[in-house]
């Protein structure tokens, strides 16, 4: 029986770029579709991702090392013949010399050769795997401008061509893949878990056609710049299952989907179309829906979910099929459910070190055994070699002419003394500076005294940092400024300082997404609100922030101008109408609402002929005149008003 993989990849925190907000959301969403609604065991989908293992038990740091050595396990170990391999990437990518590149989280974009993951490296480990079914989505962000990007993708496309992989990336190569704080997602995820979730996207021709719609939609939406995926799909896997068959049941259908089910039951007897869905389950109709909790909708859907998940107008020769089908589908979601229970018991890995404390080590590669000895452990002159000397004592860290002895001894003192202050750091620097044949047992004492309050410091600061993380509610922007208060309290020295800045910087930025996704619905007062908590200490945003709030603070004023001139509108009263008009010409063409008010002179200036023609149809031509005379010049009316002045001066 064949399996369901998955590589999952989600970085947020980079060590050489700002960070990202939604990849780590993006992996995890993936994983927890596959798992929880698919019915996957959790120990076949494999989640990278710079979490926190107190957070993300399940989760492998997403090194370079570790990327690889994931990728070449499940493709030359675990997967086998007919087996479905998802490899899914949220991050950072480049490009260089036409090559493109995913960036691990220790990746440097000015040593990409070196430190970064080529993709021409992924299609050729994707290749050894002994199953031809392998789906590929990329979703590489270059939207910060923080790495090269000129026609990033380009070879991704050449290379999914040559080795027939199907391949979605997440935008065209002269394109920008965009996150949004509206979806908690990058728009390229949200799109694949709708399709796949909501609207019957159960093969990769399905799902590529409904991106190619829903993706732009969802740029638009969000008020991003169009974003178009680039899609790779070769001919012999057009119709290739991406849904496990047991794992079709248990999705939600829609209108939309239905239609496709439909349409396929067209497809002509043979053909891969038919073939392949063929292995769907398709109940008859009459045939009671398989009871479910209704999942809550989905933001900004196409169509609305219905109520049953029984496709209606189904032939009837399909009902032997599925009768006993359904059934055996039931008892493997039984075994399913019953073995994923175990697999979390059983697999279960231990939270990986801090990535600041301890370096990852390099994993064995394929098939080689780790050794039991520990002699590789032991210094030897080649080891010794290649590591970095201790650096020296400073000349002027103690007095001229002091013995080793006396100096070993002011350094105990001094280690002691920081220690009484609190000041461990201090302290580890100093004791630091006793040779060898000096360390007593005094010295031992106060060494391990040292790093234990170091490490107890680290810890709590730690805790304070998740605090800080479980405070965040969405759309909340003072929860946010909260947050980053809290984070404050890190010092500089402390290990989690550095990811405690970087947590502040990418909150300031959502804060500023908050205040632009509540003007992109017209709470102007709202933005102005959420925009003030940027903090000062953030240059960059907090400038972006005063330009926003700036605009919005003239656009409050532009809507009050037009509310103001709606309001001395007097029918059948032309003069009201010219003075509106007056009010909204003060509105510049570099304002915001500018095209709006631009169309309120339009219609009004309309309006006030209207008037005149009435008046003249009455006999009233010299107040028809006088009327007329209102329309300002510049607007589509004021020809038509002067041909009208002109006929009825005749007239008159």
């Amino acid at each position: 029986m064949s399996n369901h993989w998955a590589l999952l990849i989600g970085i947020n925190q980079y060590s050489a770029v700002q960070p990202l907000m939604y990849a780590q959301s993006d992996a995890i969403g993936m994983r927890n579709f596959f798992v929880d609604e698919l019915g996957v065991p959790i120990a076949q989908c494999v989640l990278l991702t710079d979490m926190s293992a107190a957070i993300e038990p399940y989760a492998h740091y997403p090194t370079r090392i570790e990327i690889e050595t994931q990728l070449k396990t499940l493709c030359q170990q675990q997967v086998k013949a007919d087996d479905l391999l998802w490899v899914f990437f949220s991050g950072y990518g480049a490009t260089e010399a036409g090559q493109d590149y995913w960036l691990p989280v220790d990746g440097d974009p000015e040593r990409l050769g070196e430190t970064a993951i080529a993709l021409s490296w992924v299609f050729e480990i994707l290749k050894t795997a002994p199953t031809q079914k392998i789906v590929l989505a990329i979703d590489m962000n270059h939207s910060q401008g923080a790495v090269g990007h000129h026609n990033i993708g380009q070879q991704t496309l050449e290379l999914a061509k040559n080795f027939e992989i199907p391949t979605l990336l997440s935008c065209q190569p002269d394109q920008y893949a965009h996150e949004t704080m509206f979806v908690r997602h990058g728009l390229f995820t949200k799109a694949i878990l709708e399709g796949m979730r909501y609207h019957g996207c159960v093969t990769v021709a399905l799902l590529a056609d409904y991106l190619k719609e829903r993706l732009p939609e969802l740029s638009q939406h969000h008020w991003r710049p169009i974003q178009s995926p680039a899609i790779v799909l070769p001919a012999i896997h057009k119709f290739m299952m991406i849904v496990p068959p047991d794992g079709v049941v248990n999705l939600p259908m829609t209108e939309r989907a239905i239609e496709d089910w439909h349409g396929n039951d067209a497809a002509p007897a043979g053909t891969d179309r038919a073939a392949d869905l063929g292995s769907m389950p398709n109940p008859a109709a009459g045939t009671p829906a398989r009871p479910a909790a209704p999942p809550s909708p989905p933001q900004s859907a196409l169509v609305r979910v219905t109520k049953s998940t029984q496709p209606p107008g189904v032939a009837l020769n399909n009902t032997a099929l599925w009768v006993g089908g359904l059934i055996g589908v039931a008892v493997m979601l039984l075994g399913g459910v019953l073995l994923r229970f175990q697999t979390f018991g059983r697999d279960a890995q231990a939270p990986e070190p801090a990535p600041s404390a301890v370096a990852p080590a390099p994993a064995p590669e394929a098939g080689e055994a780790p050794s039991d000895s520990t002699e590789a452990m032991q210094p030897t002159p080649e080891n010794l070699g290649t590591t970095e000397p201790e650096p020296e004592p400073e000349s002027g860290l103690f007095p001229s002419g002091l013995t080793p002895t006396a100096a070993s001894a002011t350094a105990l003192e001094r280690a002691e003394a920081a220690i009484a202050a609190g000041r461990y750091g201090e302290a580890r620097a100093w004791l630091s500076q006793v040779p060898p044949e000096q360390q007593t047992r005094a010295y031992e004492t106060l060494w391990q005294t040292a790093n234990s309050e170091i490490a107890q410091a680290a810890e709590q600061n730690q805790a304070i940092l998740n605090q800080a993380r479980q405070i965040i509610q969405p759309v909340s922007a003072s929860l946010f400024n909260d947050a980053i208060e809290t984070a404050r309290q890190i010092p500089p020295a402390d290990p989690y300082y550095e990811q405690a800045q970087a947590d502040i910087d990418r909150w300031s930025r959502i804060i500023l997404d908050i205040a632009e996704g509540r003007a992109a619905v017209g709470d102007i007062g709202g933005a102005i609100a959420a925009a003030r908590l940027v903090p000062r200490d953030r240059p960059a945003v907090y400038q972006l922030a005063q330009q926003r709030i700036a605009q919005w603070e003239r656009q409050l004023i532009n809507q009050q101008l037009v509310q103001q001139a709606q309001n001395s509108l007097q029918p059948g009263q032309a003069s009201s109408y010219q003075e509106a008009i007056l009010l909204l010409q003060r509105i510049t063409p570099d304002q915001p609402g500018y095209q709006a008010a631009q169309d309120r002179i339009t219609q009004w200036s309309e309006d006030i002929l209207v008037i005149a023609r009435a008046r003249a149809a009455q006999g009233r031509m010299q107040e028809a005149i006088a009327a007329a005379q209102l329309v300002p010049a510049g607007t589509p009316a004021h020809e038509q008003a002067q041909a009208e002045i002109q006929r009825w001066q005749g007239q008159g």
